[in-house]
C-alpha cells in the first residue's frame, strides 16, 4: 500500500511542477459549491435546495405544484423530511419525463418521494417541497434529481 501511495504522490507532484495547480483549485471550488447546496444543473434547469425541514405530515403535491392535494401522516417512529427545491428553467431545457427525486442518508440508504414531476418547463421558475418518509433522527446526505446530486449535510439539522 505504501508503494501505491508514493506513486500517487509522485504523480501529483509532477502535475504541480507543470503548473496544474490552478486546475485542482478550480475543481475544489466547484466541489465546495456543490457541497454548500449551490445550484448543480441539469442542462437548462438550475436547481437549488432552499431548506430541509421535519414534520409529522406532508402534502404529496406534484412538481411544479398543481391540483394534486393528497396529504399523508407518518407512523410511530417515522417523520417526513421535507426538502424544498427552487428551479429555474433556461432556454436550453428540453422538456422530457423526469424520474422522482431520491435522498440518501449517511449510511447510503435511499429514500423515495411519492411526489413526481409534471410538465416541467411549463413555467420559468417554481419551487417544490418533496416529502421523504424516513425513520426519526435520520441524517440526510444527498438529494438526487436525474443526474444532479446536491449535498444536504449542511442544511439537514435533523
Amino acid at each position: 500500500m505504501n508503494t501505491s501511495k508514493g506513486a500517487v504522490l509522485l504523480f501529483l507532484r509532477g502535475f504541480r511542477e507543470k503548473g496544474v495547480r490552478p486546475l485542482f483549485a478550480s475543481l475544489a471550488v466547484a466541489a465546495s459549491a456543490v457541497a454548500a447546496g449551490q445550484a448543480p444543473t441539469i442542462p437548462g434547469l438550475d436547481i437549488k435546495v432552499t431548506k430541509v425541514e421535519r414534520a409529522p405530515s406532508a402534502s404529496l403535491s406534484d412538481c411544479p405544484p398543481g391540483t394534486n392535494t393528497v396529504s399523508a401522516v407518518t407512523r410511530p417512529g417515522e417523520q417526513f423530511a421535507l426538502v424544498t427545491v427552487a428551479f429555474k428553467v433556461g432556454p436550453a431545457f428540453k422538456p422530457a419525463p423526469m424520474k422522482r427525486p431520491t435522498v440518501t442518508d449517511g449510511a447510503g440508504k435511499n429514500y423515495f418521494t411519492p411526489s413526481q414531476f409534471v410538465d416541467v418547463g411549463s413555467v420559468p421558475e417554481f419551487s417544490c417541497t418533496f416529502p421523504f418518509r424516513v425513520p426519526e433522527g435520520t441524517k440526510l446526505k444527498t438529494l438526487h434529481i436525474e443526474t444532479a446530486a446536491v449535498d444536504l449535510s449542511a442544511l439537514d439539522s435533523k
